[in-house]
């Protein structure tokens, strides 16, 4: 590139000529040397045509040796400086082999491109400090708007041409521009241009549009920086372009130390530090605003918890403040350099806005694409029957998709591959190619919540709830959702805070992430979400009310499934009396609470309370739902299983084998409920010491649960029972093996103090021991077998 070329030309006749340009004027002569005239006086010149070569004497008129640096703003040392060696490597590398005046006549670029607020400015300025002295001259310009880069370029010509620019006549740009690049391409050594903050290079319909080409010097021995926002200047980069990304945490607490002054070290305070950074997500601009906030107020000084309380509870007033300029080099705050980003990406996308306020009520990591795919819609005969059905099915199409459409079109993987192109093109997402999905940092993510009002807000996350639902019944990605569903629900219950009058969609939709969180056996998120649909119905609907009963079943479930017996009992309890009272003693959800309060008694040892309750119910149920009804057929199990823990297994398995004879003809071989029976019977025949034919029933039974994965409860506990089988038949090495991985899929799934994951780890210590045992009589035996051989041959020789 030739910033000049635009500007210049030469007469094919061969005689003087002359053109201007603004002020300035080209003059041409006959033998093609050229002349650069502004107002001010003699600039440069130049020979030949076409795309000209400069060819300056030794000294020319006005011009200087210039050495040192220039900045507007000073560029000393950053006291809190930290040295970040990989990428201050990266950078030195990509440069050093520009120092060799033999290597390419071209510039050499390099971008620093990265988040707002990441710490782009600062590698290039730790570079600058540190290899200052390997060129003659270094210029510093502040390229986030179009003015500061032209101021910065008039102040360059002054120190270049003192002469020329004595006069109190107003410098027009061009001619600076004009001047400085003149200057550059006399030059031998190598000089430095960093173009700090070019972040407003893309949209050319923005006020603050910059245009790079225009801006950016071209000479042989000069290096260029470039830091931005942008990672569309990337490709101004041969060798690639640096990415900030955010700091490690020992980088991000050192900077913090540093900020907040922290000149003691305690086991606490560290702790402290790393519980903020963490929040923070490390990024450098907050860490620094964090540091600095502490530092300026004694209290939390001395207790650093304080900062991190208030940061959630005032987390955009605090990262809207402005730092000391002296402690970093940043003119603006975190928030307001983000939202910068968010109107150029309004003017340039629409509906990249409107992905990025549903992505702040979902999960900030994992984003992958597939999940905002529209599924395809068939119109209904009514709509077909319309002159312009295709208005009929836009009407039809969900809310999420009316929102990131664009003029009724369809959402699909090209529109979305679009819109995200736009945001990662500004670094409010990164890819992660590990995952094949979009990242956002924390904070992005935060803020993108925090910037809407409460009723925006609401909406969004409706939005957002909804496009998860669409999602159902898609297995291939219902674990991936569950991140995005729990994120979802602390928005929208947030949004609902201090007010119940949830809207009957977002009702619904949560209604939906419990049933996938109960699939999933997601027990704790479950239970989240269940505490907060049973107080929206209590308030909205009354204690009484069918589906607030319902709601107080389903959550003394989850209390059950948690292991938390006596609160599902109580819970359990409560909800019994009141259905009674408004439903009767024989309606169906009476019933079923009698047979759930039931499975907790048994639960809890309590087997003759859970036998009598189970028959009362189990009695009521084929008189009013009859014999071959599918909830009569499950609670058949339940006595069963309850015969069978009190070791009266003849009763027990003839139960279980009458019921598993009516599930096959009502039901069919492949119905889930199956498996509950052939479990009881399993467990029966184990218990009786029957360990082959209780194995085989086992590993059928996992078989079959594969569907609903290796971490589902579910699946741990028929794999608990089969270790325990291989265990009771000595296989202790395949039992210990099996009992070792489904504890620490209990640990993660269930937690460390889960009656389950207890009665497994006691399990895996009860197989080792009798591992090690079974050693010790091998080895006894064996030593047993070898000293009688020794004294039966011993006493034939003798």
């Amino acid at each position: 590139m030739d910033t000049l070329g635009p500007f210049l030309s030469s007469d094919k006749t061969g005689r003087n000529s002359s053109h201007s340009n603004g002020s300035t004027r080209y003059i041409h002569t006959g033998t093609g040397a050229q002349k650069i005239i502004n107002n001010s006086g003699y600039i440069g010149e130049y020979s030949g045509s076409g795309n000209p070569t400069f060819n300056f004497g030794p000294v020319l008129p006005g011009r200087t040796n210039f050495t040192g640096a220039y900045a507007h703003s000073s560029l000393h040392s950053v006291a809190t400086y930290v040295p970040r060696p990989e990428l201050e490597q990266q950078l030195q590398a990509q440069l050093s082999a520009s120092a060799d005046p033999q290597q390419s006549k071209e510039p050499r670029t390099v971008v620093i491109w990265g988040l707002g607020g990441a710490g782009k400015s600062q590698l290039a300025l730790r570079y600058v400090q540190k290899h200052q002295q390997d060129y003659q001259a270094v210029f510093w310009i502040e390229a986030g708007r179009k003015e500061t880069i032209e101021r910065d370029y008039v102040q360059i010509y002054k120190q270049l041409y003192p002469s020329l620019s004595s006069s109190n006549a107003t410098m027009p740009v061009e001619d600076a521009i004009t001047g400085v690049n003149s200057w550059l391409q006399g030059q031998d050594k190598r000089c430095l241009w960093v173009m700090d903050s070019a972040d407003e290079v893309e949209d050319d319909t923005s006020e603050l549009y910059v245009d790079l080409n225009h801006y950016l010097p071209n000479a042989p021995q000069l290096d260029r920086i470039v830091t931005t926002r942008s990672s569309r200047v990337q490709g101004m980069n041969s060798q690639g372009a640096i990415e900030v990304k955010e700091m490690t945490e020992p980088e991000a607490v050192d900077l913090f130390r540093r900020c907040a002054n922290l000149l003691a070290k305690s086991k606490h305070d560290e702790q402290e530090v790393l519980k903020i950074v963490k929040e923070l997500g490390c990024l450098a601009l907050a860490v620094t605003l964090a540091g600095s906030y502490v530092r300026e107020d004694p209290e939390m000084s001395s207790d650093l918890s304080l900062y991190l309380l208030a940061f959630q509870q005032r987390r955009a007033q605090l990262l809207s403040q402005k730092p000391h300029r002296l402690v970093y080099q940043y003119g603006e705050s975190v928030l307001s350099t983000w939202e910068i980003s968010y109107s150029t990406i309004q003017r340039q996308s629409p509906a990249a806005a409107k992905l990025l306020n549903v992505l702040a009520f979902l999960n900030f990591d994992d984003i992958f694409l597939n999940l905002f795919v529209e599924r395809p819609t068939i119109p209904t005969r009514q709509q077909l029957s319309l002159q312009d059905h295709n208005i009929a099915t836009i009407a039809e199409k969900p809310r999420w998709v009316q929102i990131l459409s664009s003029n009724g079109a369809s959402v699909n993987h090209d529109s979305i591959k679009s819109a995200f192109k736009t945001l990662h093109a500004y670094s409010l997402v990164s890819w992660r190619s590990d995952q094949q999905a979009y990242r956002m940092h924390k904070l992005v993510h935060a803020w993108g919540h925090d910037r809407l009002s409460v009723e925006q807000g609401r909406a969004w996350s409706s939005a957002a709830l909804e496009l998860l639902c669409d999602r159902q019944g898609d297995v291939n990605i219902e674990r991936r959702l569950v991140p995005h569903v729990m994120a979802n629900f602390i928005a929208v219950s947030s949004a609902y805070e201090g007010d119940h009058q949830v809207s009957a969609e977002d009702r619904n939709g949560l209604s939906w992430v419990v049933r996938l969180l109960h699939r999933l056996g997601r027990w704790d998120d479950e239970y989240r979400v269940r505490v907060f649909l049973r107080e929206v119905m209590e308030a909205t609907l009354g204690l009484e009310h069918p589906d607030t009963l319902t709601s107080m079943n389903d959550l003394a479930l989850v209390l059950s499934n948690q292991g938390k017996y006596e609160q599902a009992e109580e819970m359990h309890g409560q909800t019994l009396e009141v259905q009674k009272k408004v439903l009767g003693h024989e309606h169906p959800d009476t019933l079923t609470s009698m047979n759930n309060l039931a499975l907790v008694l048994s639960r809890q040892g309590k087997y003759e309370q859970a036998e009598e309750m189970h028959g009362q119910t189990l009695e009521v149920q084929k008189k009013v739902l009859g014999h071959e009804h599918l909830t009569t057929l499950a609670s058949m199990n339940n006595p069963a299983a309850v015969l069978s823990r009190q070791g009266k297994y003849e009763r027990a398995k003839e139960m279980y084998r009458q019921t598993l004879e009516l599930m096959k003809r009502v039901q069919g071989l492949e119905h889930s409920d199956i498996l509950w029976s052939v479990g009881g019977l399993a467990t029966v025949l184990r218990d009786q010491d029957k360990y082959k034919q209780a194995e085989e029933m086992y590993r059928q039974i996992l078989e079959l649960q594969k569907v609903l994965g290796h971490e589902h409860p579910v699946t741990l506990t028929s794999m608990n029972n089969l270790a325990l089988v291989l265990s009771r038949q000595g296989k202790y090495e395949q039992a210990e093996e099996m009992h070792g991985q489904t504890l620490e899929v209990q640990k993660k799934v269930l937690g460390h103090e889960h009656p389950d994951t207890l009665t497994s780890m006691n399990s895996l210590n009860v197989v080792r021991i009798s591992k090690n045992v079974s050693i010790i009589v091998r080895k006894t035996m064996r030593t047993i077998a070898i000293v009688g051989l020794l004294w039966l041959v011993l006493g034939t020789v003798w």
